[in-house]
């Protein structure tokens, strides 16, 4: 008679094991029988559930550090490309510069002849109007390197 009550105390905890999931066996669970509990113990669903769990934490770590990587990447560039236009500013103020001198040696040689103190004149117009305008820096570049052409054949008409 005892062996037929250990026999099927034994075959009910084995019943009970095989009922919960990986899922029932959340040790947060209040809820839970004595015999679900050890059920879960020793059916192994809690390392089950210990299992998924670092599993998908390593997923969030793995996620998240390639997340830190593109953001570091995309500081890296905004970092460069910040001093890729500080650089281009520099190199713009410098055109502005040597066009300005260019343009007043250019007009004093010219003091005597009105055809080409127009054209100072109008270069230099021209050059007030991209220094105002609200157009991007590359267009602006591409103004002053026009501005600059045309300086430089005054500057070869005038034989300087």
């Amino acid at each position: 008679m005892k062996k037929i009550s250990i026999i099927s105390l034994l075959s009910l905890v084995s019943l009970v094991g095989c009922s919960t999931t990986p899922e029932q066996c959340d040790p947060r669970n209040t809820n839970l029988g004595i015999m679900d509990k050890i059920s879960c113990n020793y059916s192994g669903n809690y390392q089950t559930r210990i299992d998924q769990k670092k599993k998908i934490l390593e997923n969030e770590q793995k996620a998240n550090q390639q997340f830190k990587e593109i953001y570091a990447n995309i500081e890296k560039q905004k970092n460069d490309t910040t001093l890729s236009l500080k650089q281009k500013q520099a190199q713009q103020n410098k055109l502005k510069q040597d066009l300005m001198k260019l343009t007043n040696e250019i007009k004093e040689k010219a003091k005597d002849r009105d055809d080409l103190q127009k054209q100072v004149n109008d270069i230099q117009q021209q050059f007030k109007q991209v220094n105002q305008s609200n157009k991007s820096e590359i267009e602006k570049q591409v103004e002053l390197d026009k501005l600059n052409m045309k300086l430089q054949k005054l500057q070869k008409a005038l034989n300087i």
